[in-house]
Protein backbone atom coordinates (compact mmCIF):
# COMPACT_ATOMS: atom_id res chain seq x y z
CA UNK A 1 0.00 0.00 0.00
CA UNK A 2 2.79 2.45 0.75
CA UNK A 3 4.25 1.72 -2.49
CA UNK A 4 1.50 2.43 -4.24
CA UNK A 5 0.85 5.90 -2.61
CA UNK A 6 4.30 6.83 -3.31
CA UNK A 7 3.81 5.92 -6.94
CA UNK A 8 0.21 7.92 -6.43
CA UNK A 9 2.24 10.93 -5.09
CA UNK A 10 4.49 10.42 -8.47
CA UNK A 11 2.24 10.91 -10.49
CA UNK A 12 0.68 13.53 -9.70
CA UNK A 13 3.68 15.39 -8.99
CA UNK A 14 3.86 14.38 -12.82
CA UNK A 15 0.50 15.55 -13.58
CA UNK A 16 0.80 18.67 -11.89
CA UNK A 17 3.76 19.95 -13.53
CA UNK A 18 2.93 22.82 -16.40
CA UNK A 19 3.19 22.30 -19.79
CA UNK A 20 3.60 25.67 -21.15
CA UNK A 21 6.85 26.23 -20.03
CA UNK A 22 8.58 23.19 -22.15
CA UNK A 23 10.73 23.40 -25.39
CA UNK A 24 9.02 23.39 -28.25
CA UNK A 25 11.09 19.75 -28.66
CA UNK A 26 9.71 18.18 -25.43
CA UNK A 27 6.33 19.51 -25.91
CA UNK A 28 5.97 17.43 -28.73
CA UNK A 29 6.84 14.31 -27.00
CA UNK A 30 4.51 11.72 -27.03
CA UNK A 31 5.40 8.18 -25.10
CA UNK A 32 4.11 4.83 -25.51
CA UNK A 33 3.37 1.94 -24.10
CA UNK A 34 0.89 -1.29 -23.45
CA UNK A 35 -0.54 -3.49 -20.12
CA UNK A 36 2.26 -5.57 -19.14
CA UNK A 37 2.45 -6.73 -15.52
CA UNK A 38 4.16 -6.27 -13.72
CA UNK A 39 6.05 -3.73 -16.14
CA UNK A 40 3.32 -1.58 -16.80
CA UNK A 41 -0.34 -1.75 -15.39
CA UNK A 42 -3.04 -0.04 -17.30
CA UNK A 43 -6.60 0.46 -16.14
CA UNK A 44 -9.75 -1.13 -17.80
CA UNK A 45 -10.47 2.93 -18.62
CA UNK A 46 -7.09 2.86 -20.40
CA UNK A 47 -4.88 4.84 -18.01
CA UNK A 48 -1.75 3.91 -16.63
CA UNK A 49 -1.83 3.26 -13.38
CA UNK A 50 2.46 2.29 -12.61
CA UNK A 51 4.11 -0.34 -13.01
CA UNK A 52 8.16 -1.44 -12.61
CA UNK A 53 9.13 0.58 -15.89
CA UNK A 54 6.74 3.38 -15.58
CA UNK A 55 8.27 4.38 -12.35
CA UNK A 56 11.47 5.14 -14.12
CA UNK A 57 10.05 6.40 -17.08
CA UNK A 58 8.16 9.36 -14.83
CA UNK A 59 10.55 10.18 -12.73
CA UNK A 60 12.47 11.28 -16.17
CA UNK A 61 9.44 12.93 -17.40
CA UNK A 62 9.43 14.59 -14.13
CA UNK A 63 12.73 15.76 -14.22
CA UNK A 64 12.12 17.20 -17.66
CA UNK A 65 8.92 18.99 -16.36
CA UNK A 66 6.51 16.65 -18.90
CA UNK A 67 2.91 16.54 -18.10
CA UNK A 68 1.76 13.08 -17.48
CA UNK A 69 -0.94 13.34 -20.65
CA UNK A 70 2.57 12.96 -22.99
CA UNK A 71 2.44 8.95 -21.78
CA UNK A 72 -0.47 7.18 -23.46
CA UNK A 73 -1.27 3.23 -23.07
CA UNK A 74 -1.96 1.52 -26.59
CA UNK A 75 -2.19 -1.93 -27.94
CA UNK A 76 2.36 -3.38 -28.30
CA UNK A 77 1.71 -3.06 -31.81
CA UNK A 78 0.37 0.70 -32.95
CA UNK A 79 2.26 1.92 -29.68
CA UNK A 80 5.56 0.08 -31.54
CA UNK A 81 3.94 1.89 -35.36
CA UNK A 82 3.86 5.12 -33.45
CA UNK A 83 8.14 4.68 -32.49
CA UNK A 84 8.85 3.23 -35.62
CA UNK A 85 7.00 6.40 -37.80
CA UNK A 86 6.66 8.96 -36.08
CA UNK A 87 9.19 11.57 -34.49
CA UNK A 88 9.21 12.53 -30.63
CA UNK A 89 7.22 9.09 -30.35
CA UNK A 90 9.21 6.67 -27.40
CA UNK A 91 7.31 3.70 -26.81
CA UNK A 92 8.77 1.37 -23.46
CA UNK A 93 9.28 -0.71 -22.30
CA UNK A 94 11.48 -2.47 -25.27
CA UNK A 95 14.11 -4.85 -26.05
CA UNK A 96 16.73 -3.89 -28.29
CA UNK A 97 16.93 -5.90 -31.71
CA UNK A 98 18.89 -5.60 -34.96
CA UNK A 99 15.59 -4.93 -36.91
CA UNK A 100 14.06 -2.24 -34.06
CA UNK A 101 17.98 -0.19 -34.55
CA UNK A 102 16.95 0.61 -38.27
CA UNK A 103 13.88 2.81 -36.92
CA UNK A 104 14.51 3.41 -33.15
CA UNK A 105 17.45 4.80 -30.50
CA UNK A 106 17.35 3.09 -27.54
CA UNK A 107 17.76 6.44 -25.60
CA UNK A 108 17.96 4.66 -21.73
CA UNK A 109 18.25 1.06 -20.33
CA UNK A 110 15.08 0.28 -17.90
CA UNK A 111 16.44 -2.69 -16.54
CA UNK A 112 17.42 -6.05 -17.27
CA UNK A 113 15.66 -9.50 -17.58
CA UNK A 114 15.97 -13.20 -18.31
CA UNK A 115 13.51 -14.87 -20.64
CA UNK A 116 13.02 -18.34 -20.33
CA UNK A 117 10.12 -21.33 -21.82
CA UNK A 118 7.17 -21.80 -19.84
CA UNK A 119 5.13 -24.66 -19.97
CA UNK A 120 2.21 -26.52 -17.95
CA UNK A 121 3.93 -28.41 -15.21
CA UNK A 122 1.35 -30.97 -15.83
CA UNK A 123 3.10 -31.65 -19.64
CA UNK A 124 6.39 -33.54 -18.66
CA UNK A 125 6.32 -34.37 -22.37
CA UNK A 126 6.77 -31.13 -23.01
CA UNK A 127 10.73 -30.31 -21.97
CA UNK A 128 12.81 -29.25 -24.83
CA UNK A 129 16.71 -28.63 -23.72
CA UNK A 130 17.43 -26.45 -27.05
CA UNK A 131 15.57 -24.18 -29.41
CA UNK A 132 16.14 -26.81 -31.89
CA UNK A 133 13.78 -29.29 -29.91
CA UNK A 134 11.57 -26.70 -28.76
CA UNK A 135 10.71 -25.52 -32.59
CA UNK A 136 8.46 -28.36 -33.12
CA UNK A 137 6.17 -26.67 -30.70
CA UNK A 138 3.13 -24.51 -30.56
CA UNK A 139 4.57 -20.65 -28.71
CA UNK A 140 2.25 -18.34 -28.10
CA UNK A 141 4.00 -14.87 -28.90
CA UNK A 142 2.86 -11.16 -28.79
CA UNK A 143 2.56 -9.69 -32.01
CA UNK A 144 5.67 -7.56 -32.99
CA UNK A 145 6.99 -8.26 -29.02
CA UNK A 146 10.58 -8.78 -29.33
CA UNK A 147 10.72 -12.46 -28.37
CA UNK A 148 7.67 -12.57 -31.66
CA UNK A 149 10.70 -11.33 -33.64
CA UNK A 150 13.43 -13.56 -31.94
CA UNK A 151 11.84 -16.53 -32.74
CA UNK A 152 10.77 -15.56 -36.17
CA UNK A 153 14.17 -14.64 -36.68
CA UNK A 154 15.35 -18.44 -35.35
CA UNK A 155 13.10 -20.29 -37.12
CA UNK A 156 10.17 -21.45 -35.45
CA UNK A 157 6.81 -21.80 -37.81
CA UNK A 158 4.22 -22.49 -35.02
CA UNK A 159 4.09 -19.38 -33.44
CA UNK A 160 0.56 -18.60 -31.96
CA UNK A 161 0.40 -14.60 -32.20
CA UNK A 162 -2.12 -12.34 -29.72
CA UNK A 163 -1.93 -9.30 -29.16
CA UNK A 164 -1.88 -9.08 -25.30
CA UNK A 165 0.46 -10.97 -22.90
CA UNK A 166 -2.01 -12.03 -20.12
CA UNK A 167 -3.91 -13.56 -22.94
CA UNK A 168 -1.31 -15.59 -23.74
CA UNK A 169 -1.06 -17.28 -20.24
CA UNK A 170 -4.78 -17.64 -20.71
CA UNK A 171 -4.13 -19.94 -23.77
CA UNK A 172 -0.70 -21.53 -22.08
CA UNK A 173 -3.13 -22.79 -19.18
CA UNK A 174 -5.82 -24.00 -21.19
CA UNK A 175 -3.51 -25.98 -23.65
CA UNK A 176 -4.22 -23.50 -26.72
CA UNK A 177 0.13 -23.25 -26.82
CA UNK A 178 3.05 -25.77 -25.87
CA UNK A 179 5.42 -23.55 -24.82
CA UNK A 180 5.53 -19.34 -23.69
CA UNK A 181 8.37 -16.82 -23.74
CA UNK A 182 8.48 -15.02 -20.68
CA UNK A 183 10.35 -13.37 -17.38
CA UNK A 184 10.22 -14.92 -14.01
CA UNK A 185 8.40 -11.77 -12.90
CA UNK A 186 6.27 -11.38 -15.98
CA UNK A 187 5.01 -14.53 -15.85
CA UNK A 188 4.11 -14.50 -12.24
CA UNK A 189 2.24 -11.32 -12.09
CA UNK A 190 0.21 -12.20 -14.80
CA UNK A 191 -0.60 -15.65 -12.96
CA UNK A 192 -1.30 -14.31 -9.65
CA UNK A 193 -3.76 -11.45 -11.73
CA UNK A 194 -5.45 -13.67 -13.09
CA UNK A 195 -6.23 -15.81 -9.91
CA UNK A 196 -3.57 -18.99 -11.21
CA UNK A 197 -0.61 -20.59 -8.90
CA UNK A 198 2.82 -20.34 -10.08
CA UNK A 199 2.97 -24.01 -9.59
CA UNK A 200 0.83 -24.35 -12.64
CA UNK A 201 3.76 -23.69 -15.07
CA UNK A 202 7.05 -25.38 -14.99
CA UNK A 203 10.59 -23.46 -16.18
CA UNK A 204 12.35 -24.56 -19.14
CA UNK A 205 15.59 -23.05 -21.19
CA UNK A 206 16.98 -20.00 -20.43
CA UNK A 207 16.64 -18.03 -24.23
CA UNK A 208 20.29 -17.00 -23.65
CA UNK A 209 20.69 -15.29 -27.23
CA UNK A 210 18.30 -13.15 -26.55
CA UNK A 211 19.50 -9.59 -25.61
CA UNK A 212 16.36 -8.81 -23.01
CA UNK A 213 17.09 -5.99 -21.37
CA UNK A 214 14.09 -3.60 -20.98
CA UNK A 215 14.72 0.14 -22.60
CA UNK A 216 12.91 3.47 -23.20
CA UNK A 217 13.49 4.46 -27.46
CA UNK A 218 12.85 7.11 -29.27
CA UNK A 219 12.48 7.62 -33.22
CA UNK A 220 15.39 7.85 -34.75
CA UNK A 221 14.30 10.75 -36.58
CA UNK A 222 13.44 12.75 -33.08
CA UNK A 223 16.05 15.74 -32.86
CA UNK A 224 19.03 14.79 -31.06
CA UNK A 225 19.09 17.51 -29.01
CA UNK A 226 15.45 15.80 -27.28
CA UNK A 227 17.05 12.01 -27.04
CA UNK A 228 19.77 13.68 -25.48
CA UNK A 229 18.08 15.54 -22.47
CA UNK A 230 15.90 12.26 -22.09
CA UNK A 231 19.19 10.32 -22.04
CA UNK A 232 20.60 13.11 -19.71
CA UNK A 233 17.94 13.08 -17.69
CA UNK A 234 17.64 9.03 -17.24
CA UNK A 235 21.53 9.52 -16.10
CA UNK A 236 20.32 10.88 -13.40
CA UNK A 237 19.28 7.97 -11.21
CA UNK A 238 21.36 7.00 -8.50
Amino acid sequence: MRQRLMFGGLLAAVCLRPAFGLADGLAQVRIYTDDDPPYVMVSPSGQVMGGTTVEKVTRVMRRLGLPFGALQAAPWARAYQEAKTRPYAMVFPIARTRERQKYLDFTFKILDTDVYFYRLAARNDIQPRTLDEARKYRVCVVLNDYRHEFLAEQGFARLEVSPDATLNVKKLVAGRCDLLPSSENGIASKLKALGLERAQVARGIRLDKLDSGLYAAFNRDTPPEVIARFRAAAAEEP
